[in-house]
Parts: C-alpha cells; structure tokens; sequence
C-alpha cells in the first residue's frame, strides 16, 4: 500500500502543476489578447483555440486530482441517510458506479482518438488527435484515483477519534 500511495502523490502532484501551466498559459494569452486588441487594435487568431483546450485540458485534470480526494460530486444525501457503519459501503459503492463509467470513457475516448485522424486544429494548425488525448489521459487518471480511494477504505489504518 505504501508503494501505491507513493504512486498516488506523484501522479496527483504532476496532475497539479499540469494544472498550474495550464492556468498560466490561458491567463497571459487572454490578457496579452485582450491588451492586444483594445490597446492596438490587432491581436492573435489562435489564443481562444488554446484558451479552449487550455480550459478543457484543465477540467480534466482538475477531476482527476478531485477523485482521488473523493471531492467529486456524489450523493452525499445517501450516506447521511444511512447508519454509520453503512456508510463507507454507500461511499464505496458510489465510487464503483463511479469507476466503471469513467472504464467506459477511456474506451470512448480512445475511440475519438482514433477517429481524429490526420484532421488538424482551424487556428494553431496542431492534430486533434494532440487535443483529443487530453481525454484518456485524464480518464486514466480518474480511474486510477479512484481505485486507490476504494482500496485506502479497506487498507488504510484507522484514525479513532477520541
């Protein structure tokens, strides 16, 4: 378990600071857009086409680091309804319904992948197949969270409060 924990913290810190550029780049290029085209009256054609995928890019990964905190949404209105013990198996059991939807999103989206072919973006001219990974990626991420949520339920040493 302590291996995989290791695992978990390295793959969510990568996940954060993938979420640190990704906020950065969509900060300077809207902000450098905008005194672009009210202080000179130009600008860049691309900078909403990488906002964009800059601001999907973002979502993803900002799920991904959320499922492994169980901070996704769920119905928290469940587990308040059923007795103490009951609850970590609702938790558990909403975080299974969970995983294999995003198991089937990793199929969907590799398939959208592949589908993409050699199309290309309108403005930054890069493949979509490029943009579309995003969406594996993220889905392997999430399920991977996940996993090690379930498993930390049944594996991680109990905290007694006092």
């Amino acid at each position: 378990m302590k291996a995989l924990d290791l695992v978990f913290r390295a793959v969510n810190t990568v996940c954060k600071y993938i979420l640190i550029v990704l906020f950065s780049v969509m900060t300077i290029t809207y902000f450098a857009q905008i005194v672009l085209r009210y202080a000179f009256g130009t600008g860049f054609t691309w900078t909403e086409e990488l906002t964009r995928y800059c601001m999907v890019a973002l979502i993803m990964f900002g799920a991904a680091v959320l499922a492994g905190q169980n901070g996704n949404i769920n119905v928290s209105v469940l587990e308040a309804s059923v007795p103490e013990h009951i609850k970590k198996w609702v938790g558990v059991g909403q975080q299974l319904i969970t995983l294999v939807f995003f198991i089937v999103m990793v199929k969907v989206s590799v398939d959208y992948v592949m589908a993409a072919g050699t199309q290309i973006t309108p403005n930054l001219r890069i493949p979509k197949a490029w943009v579309y990974s995003i969406f594996p990626v993220a889905f392997v991420v999430l399920v991977f969270n996940v996993i090690v949520w379930i498993l930390k339920q049944f594996f991680s040493p109990k905290v007694k409060e006092a």
